[in-house]
């Protein structure tokens, strides 16, 4: 409904990724009516992605697991690691999960999926919007979006901004993202190449590996290219130069299992490789009067802690019912949300420390001194 020119509704999420069409869906569901504002077609941009097999009952509960199938996946069979011990390959199949594979991701189809379940679910989904500013007038917030038609006002009783790394929404009412670390990623897809060596992949595993200036992840993508990321700290690659395909290689000779992959089944870049945020970071505060934060704008984690999409999407239903509790009159669920969020964050971050402990093959390199040993309040900054 329109009021004054403006459309008007209960809840406005600023974000179509996991986290917010998750969000969306949850409170349409509850007969809330919910309005999503995302800026790309509802694909986004984001890198390749597994879902373990654990995930597959959390889909089928709520109600996604369709639009996970319609995104076309390719099954997982197993991870394989190469990290800590003697550095030996270390292998877990999934053939007796009870829950069958898990799934590799094309995760552009992935998210919009999931987006277009939210509107057929009942979610008002404006795509290629981009949220602009927000006042509060009134006990209502009055949003202006730019959509293809042009600028356009919104008003919501809450905002939940789902707006990924960028908070956008959060950042304008003066909430900054405490920084643990400052890990990125080197990605770069490869494509299957002509010639010597080109033998199709006969697995789909994701593999973990472990390296002196960091580590590496690769996984097959359903349309037979490769997602690779080399996570590691901005100044252990500035002499690598990883962004040049020079400095890539250089990087994956280094790390023998990874390069057996690419080379054995005659994988080349597809395009130079990019950088892409991958550090911990948790915004402070979460939540404010009338809006509250979820997924990635929230919290974000380090990738090899797993705290991917499923968690996105159970958080997704929390927040849809602690707004709509919230708009019931209930004042304190955004409250006890955000408060949740937190404490399961300190326990992720203990759980971190042990993962890197347990590689102990490098213990003088500042990659992993750095994670080993360097005290939290050193490593603290707000962006």
């Amino acid at each position: 409904m329109t009021s004054g020119g403006d459309t008007a509704t209960a809840v406005v999420v600023i974000g179509g990724g996991p986290a917010g069409a998750a969000t969306a869906l949850a409170l349409a569901r509850r007969q809330v009516p919910v309005l999503v504002v995302e800026q790309t077609d509802g694909g986004g941009n984001p890198i390749g992605e597994s879902l373990a097999p654990s995930a597959t009952p959390l889909l089928h509960r709520l109600g996604l697991h369709d639009a996970l199938l319609a995104s076309g996946p390719r099954p997982c069979h197993g991870n394989r690691s190469r990290w800590g011990g003697d550095g030996g390959l270390a292998e877990r199949d999934f053939l007796r999960e009870p829950y069958g594979p898990g799934w590799h991701l094309d995760r552009p189809a992935f998210n919009a999926a999931l987006l277009a379940a939210a509107a057929a679910g009942g979610a008002d989904c404006r795509r290629q919007a981009r949220f602009r500013r927000a006042e509060r007038r009134d006990g209502r917030w009055h949003l202006l979006v730019e959509e293809p038609a042009g600028p356009h006002s919104i008003q919501a009783d809450l905002v939940v901004d789902a707006s990924g790394r960028s908070a956008v929404f959060a950042r304008q009412r003066g909430a900054r993202q405490r920084m643990l670390d400052r890990l990125v990623a080197v990605v770069a897809f490869l494509e299957p190449g002509a010639g010597l060596g080109s033998a199709p992949m006969p697995v789909s595993t994701t593999l973990i590996e472990a390296a002196e200036e960091g580590w590496w992840y690769s996984a097959p993508l359903p349309n037979g290219c490769l997602a690779t990321a080399f996570f590691s700290d901005p100044d252990l690659l500035a002499h690598r130069r990883p962004w040049h395909p020079s400095g890539w290689h250089t990087l994956l000779a280094c790390s023998p299992q990874t390069l057996a992959r690419v080379r054995d089944h005659g994988f080349r870049l597809a395009a130079p490789p990019r950088f892409a945020a991958a550090a911990s970071t948790l915004l402070e505060p979460g939540w404010g009067e009338g809006w509250v934060s979820v997924g990635d704008a929230a919290a974000t984690y380090d990738p090899l802690s797993s705290h991917g999409i499923g968690s996105a999407l159970a958080a997704g239903q929390r927040v849809a019912a602690a707004a709509e509790a919230w708009l019931g009159g209930e004042e304190g669920t955004l409250l006890e949300f955000a408060a949740g969020l937190e404490t399961g964050y300190a326990s992720y971050l203990q759980m971190k420390r042990a993962y890197y402990a347990d590689e102990g093959r490098w213990p003088e390199a500042p990659f992993w001194r750095r994670r080993r040993g360097e005290p939290a309040a050193e490593a603290e900054r707000r962006v």
